[in-house]
C-alpha cells in the first residue's frame, strides 16, 4: 500500500506492517504498557516505532514518547503528530508545528462498520450516501468514513479538549480522488467550514490522514 499521497509537504508519515520483527523501545515507553496484555503491548511498540523514525526524520531522534493523562503522545515541543495501529500494521504522522497545528492519522481493517454500527456512528446523510454504493464497494466505504471521523477527532481533540458525537460530524467523499472532508454543526452558520483529508484502501485496510495547517 502506498500511502505517500497522505503526507503533505512539511509532514513526515512512517508505516509499518507487524512481520514478527524485534522491536526496541526505550524503557520510559516499554513501562507505559508493563501491565498490559502482549496484544496490546505489541501494538503500542508498533506505533511508537513508526513515531520514534518520523520524529528521527525531524531531528528528534533521541526523543522519549511519554503519554498524556488523554492516552495521547507527548510529542516534543514544536512538533505535532498522530499514531494509529490495528491488526498487524501501525503508522505516526509528524510535523513541525509551525507548518500544521495538529495532525490526525488512522487505519482501520476494511469493513469491521455493519449497518448496525453505522445507525450508531452516521449521519442521514452519510448513511443515504452509503446505500447508492454498490454492495462491493459499501464496507469500505463505511469503514472509511469511520475511519475518516477517527482521524478528524484525533487532530481536534488536543485543540479543543473534548471529543464530539460520531454523528455531530459529517463526511463527504470525493469519488476517485482519494480526498474527503469532514464537518461539523456551526452556531453561525449550520456547519462548520470542512476540513480536507485523504485516504487510502487498500490491503484490506483503510488509512485517513487529515492535517490542519497553522
Amino acid at each position: 500500500m502506498d500511502l505517500e499521497a497522505l503526507a503533505p509537504p512539511g509532514s513526515v508519515l512512517v508505516a509499518l506492517a507487524d512481520h514478527g520483527q524485534p522491536l526496541d523501545l526505550p524503557p520510559g515507553e516499554t513501562q507505559l504498557v508493563a501491565g498490559s496484555v502482549e496484544k496490546r503491548r505489541r501494538d503500542f511498540a508498533l506505533g511508537r516505532t513508526c513515531a520514534r523514525a518520523a520524529l528521527a526524520r525531524l531531528g528528534h531522534d533521541s526523543w522519549v514518547l511519554g503519554r498524556a493523562p488523554s492516552g495521547a503522545p507527548l510529542w516534543p515541543d514544536g512538533i505535532v503528530g498522530s499514531i494509529t495501529h490495528t491488526k498487524a500494521f501501525a503508522a505516526a504522522m509528524a510535523a513541525p508545528a509551525d507548518r500544521f497545528r495538529a495532525i490526525g492519522i488512522d487505519a482501520e481493517c476494511s469493513g469491521g462498520v455493519d449497518d448496525r454500527l453505522g445507525r450508531r456512528l452516521f449521519t442521514d446523510g452519510e448513511r443515504a450516501w452509503l446505500s447508492g454504493q454498490g454492495d462491493a464497494l459499501r464496507p469500505a466505504l463505511a469503514t472509511l468514513l469511520f475511519s475518516a471521523k477517527e482521524a478528524y477527532f484525533k487532530a481536534f481533540h488536543p485543540l479543543e479538549g473534548r471529543m464530539p458525537d460520531f454523528r455531530q460530524v459529517e463526511v463527504e467523499v470525493v469519488p476517485g480522488t482519494g480526498v474527503f472532508s469532514v464537518r461539523q454543526p456551526d452556531a453561525r452558520d449550520g456547519w462548520a467550514a470542512p476540513v480536507p483529508g485523504r485516504f487510502v484502501i487498500g490491503d484490506g485496510l483503510v488509512v485517513t490522514a487529515l492535517c490542519l495547517e497553522a
